[in-house]
């Protein structure tokens, strides 16, 4: 099992924070959101954790020192293109694999082990438009609403099997031209939920205390104010 974290984004919907610090590196209780979820990674017994960077690069690169067995990659397109071509730079390490977004927030380490390909979801406490799995009588997600329904939504973290994984790589390559990459409204997430009937995910919810996203400055404001009320 590994670990794939997409931290490559511009961070734009923060302003001028992101310009001089990646949104992964923003501190949490004191320490960079990122290593939090490294460390928790590490302690459930994951070794092998590949970073996806772009933007900000080089304010990634100590974490190689600090943390055995972490990679960093480099997209050098993370301005062009979306998220699609940033998960392409590691479809070859993609199956039995944790993926998560740079801007997800644990409180405590909620990682297990699974069968089925999995969607963390929550609760969200902040109003948006969100992606909300639905799901058939054996808990097999067949749809993905996207909507402002009050309702569990994904978290930018799900494992991937094997044989899932290897399905979602055989259709990356219809996402791969000039048209796809440099759509904005797609993600490397739109691709599995365009082949549901495929592959087979399976939801799991966490309690909204323990886990968050933190996208936009309201997001992180939200976020250390959970910490200040669960950790301390």
């Amino acid at each position: 099992m590994n670990a794939i974290i997409i931290a490559a984004g511009l961070g734009s919907r923060f302003k001028d924070i992101t310009k001089t610090q990646h949104k992964a590196l923003l501190p949490v209780g004191g320490v960079p959101n990122i290593e939090r979820t490294i460390q928790y990674l590490q302690e459930f017994g994951i070794k092998e954790i590949y970073i996806v960077v772009g933007h900000l690069k080089e304010c990634f690169d100590y974490l190689k020192e600090k943390y055995e067995g972490v990679s960093i990659i480099v997209n050098p397109y993370y301005r062009e293109y979306n998220s699609i071509y940033t998960f392409s730079q590691v479809l070859d390490v993609f199956g039995d694999s944790y993926v998560i977004d740079g801007d997800v927030v644990l409180f405590k380490n909620i990682f297990k082990c699974h069968t089925n390909s999995t969607y963390y979801i929550f609760q969200r406490t902040l109003k948006g438009i969100e992606w909300i799995p639905r799901t058939d009588q054996t808990g097999r997600v067949v749809e993905m609403e996207i909507s402002e329904v009050c309702l569990p939504s994904i978290l930018g973290l799900s494992y991937w099997n094997k044989q899932d994984a290897e399905v979602i790589k055989l259709a990356f390559k219809d996402y791969m031209s000039e048209e796809m990459l440099s759509n904005s409204k797609l993600y490397w997430d739109s691709i599995p939920i365009t082949i549901l009937d495929k592959i087979y995910v399976t939801t799991y919810e966490i309690e909204s205390k323990w886990v968050d996203e933190m996208d936009t400055v309201e997001g992180y404001e939200n976020v250390l104010d959970k910490y200040q009320k669960i950790c301390r």
